[in-house]
C-alpha cells in the first residue's frame, strides 16, 4: 500500500511494508512513522471499546510498546494495522476484565465561536450523540467511530476488526438506524 507525501516535508513516504521492515531492524524513525500513521485509528478503536479518553490513551501507548517489542512476530508486514488493532482490542478487553464497567466520558471539546446559548446547545447535542453512540454494541461502535471519525473505508475497517466489508456495511446501516431512532426520540422529548 503506497501512502502519499507528508504535507510540507517534501519526502516520499514509504509503504507500510517498507517501514515495518526497517522497524524490524530496530529503526526507531521507521517505527515512529508507523505510530504517526496508526495512532488515530488505534485511539478510535480503544475509545470505542472503553468510552474513556484517558484509558484509551493508555491502551494505545501499551499497544505500540508491545508492537515494538513483538515486531519480529509479525509475519505479513502489510497486516500491521490489523495486527495492531487486534492488540488494542485485546488490551481494552483486559482492562475491562480488571475493572467494573466504565462510565461514559462526557468531556466536551471546546465549541466553536458562539454565544452562551450556542455553547450550551452544542454541548447538549454532543452529550446526546455520545450517549447514543455508547448505546451501540462494541463492534458496531467501533465501526461507527472508524468510519465517521477516522474516515476509513469499509474494507479498511474490516481489516482492522476481522470483518468482511459487507459485514461492516451491515453494522453501519443498523447502527445508523439505531442512532437515528435514539436521537429522534431524544429530540422529540426535548421539543415537547
Amino acid at each position: 500500500m503506497m501512502i502519499s507525501k507528508h504535507p510540507g516535508d517534501g519526502r516520499l513516504d514509504q509503504t507500510v511494508e517498507q517501514l515495518v521492515a526497517r522497524a524490524k531492524l530496530h529503526d526507531a524513525e521507521a517505527f515512529s512513522e508507523l505510530i504517526h500513521r496508526y495512532e488515530g485509528i488505534a485511539m478510535s478503536i480503544a475509545y470505542a471499546r472503553t468510552r474513556n479518553a484517558a484509558d484509551a490513551g493508555d491502551i494505545v501507548q501499551d499497544a505500540f510498546l508491545k508492537a515494538w517489542q513483538r515486531l519480529d512476530t509479525l509475519d505479513d508486514p502489510s497486516r500491521f494495522g490489523h495486527w495492531l488493532g487486534r492488540m488494542v482490542r485485546n488490551l481494552a478487553i483486559d482492562l475491562r476484565r480488571r475493572r467494573r464497567p466504565l462510565p461514559l466520558d462526557t468531556s466536551i471539546d471546546p465549541p466553536g465561536v458562539g454565544g452562551v446559548d450556542t455553547i450550551l446547545e452544542t454541548a447538549e447535542h454532543k452529550h446526546q450523540i455520545d450517549h447514543a453512540v455508547a448505546s451501540l454494541d462494541e463492534l458496531s461502535r467501533s465501526c461507527v467511530v472508524l468510519r465517521y471519525y477516522e474516515n476509513l473505508s469499509s474494507k479498511e475497517i474490516g481489516e482492522l476488526l476481522d470483518l468482511s466489508p459487507a459485514a461492516v456495511d451491515m453494522r453501519l446501516s443498523r447502527a445508523r438506524g439505531h442512532l437515528k431512532d435514539r436521537l429522534w426520540s431524544v429530540m422529540k422529548n426535548t421539543e415537547a
